[in-house]
């Protein structure tokens, strides 16, 4: 009987992962767009703070400290998340910084602070301490590392050098934002959607708001990149790849 009863429970705790991995992508693709062609509008300082969460107001204050100029605020939407961003900006170091709060439909508000960096290469280096993986594959245009356990900005900063010595160590930054603002990052998403059309995963027509449709093949790769075990695994690749840069020779 106890045995009866454990095969259930175990059935019952795989239908989840199997519904999400399977019905899911179907979901996904019918419902969710990829933005290609972004409008960012500017939020006062008001505004964001106002929508921002304590721990985003934490990491605008370290950047502050270590140098760091705010170049503005801004928001984007969708049917499921609202994103407020605050973009920063070190003219010695020339290293740009965003604060992301994320909040979404039933879930916990996601706060991170991310660095980057543009190279001559035409590829970012990109380190932040969000806790949650990527839905994106690798892409070409830039390298990504997340430190979900680095909290404090000084130590993003420490291994962004470390990083920047073994990863790029052969092209300088270049001053990608000065006085561009959200320009920037508005060419980024936009090399970022023709990226992932390149590997299939878009379709190429561009709709009045701006964004893309996934393909099936697409839809599957990016559910599967969001949901157990797949986002444990990518996640433990990640770091896993992480972990050998910094200790490269």
């Amino acid at each position: 009987m106890l045995e009866i009863v454990l095969v259930g429970l175990f059935g019952l705790l795989l239908i989840g992962p199997l519904l999400m991995n399977i019905v899911g992508p179907f979901i996904i693709w019918r419902t969710q767009k990829i933005p290609t062609v972004v409008q960012f509008e500017p939020l006062s300082d008001d505004t964001f703070y106002e929508h921002c969460s304590a721990l985003a107001q934490g990491y605008d204050q370290q950047l502050h400290d270590a140098g760091f100029a705010a170049l503005g605020n801004s928001s984007m939407h969708d049917t499921h998340t609202n994103t407020y961003l605050r973009l920063y900006w070190h003219d010695v170091l020339k290293l740009a910084s965003t604060v992301v709060d994320m909040v979404g439909a039933n879930q916990s508000t996601l706060s991170y602070c991310e660095l980057s960096q543009k190279y001559t290469d035409g590829r970012w280096l990109n380190v932040s301490n969000s806790n949650r993986s990527e839905a994106y594959p690798e892409l070409p245009i830039k390298q990504s590392f997340h430190f979900p356990d680095a909290r404090e900005v000084e130590a993003l900063l420490a291994l962004h050098r470390q990083l920047r010595s073994k990863v790029k160590r052969e092209v300088q930054p270049v001053n990608y934002l000065g006085d561009q603002g959200f320009d920037e990052i508005t060419l980024f998403l936009r090399e970022e959607s023709d990226a992932l059309l390149a590997k299939g995963l878009l379709k190429p027509d561009i709709d009045a708001n701006g964004k893309r449709s996934l393909t099936l093949y697409g839809a599957f790769v990016m559910t599967w990149r969001s949901v157990w075990p797949g986002r444990v695994i990518a996640t433990l690749i990640k770091q896993r790849v992480a972990k050998r840069w910094l200790h490269s020779g």
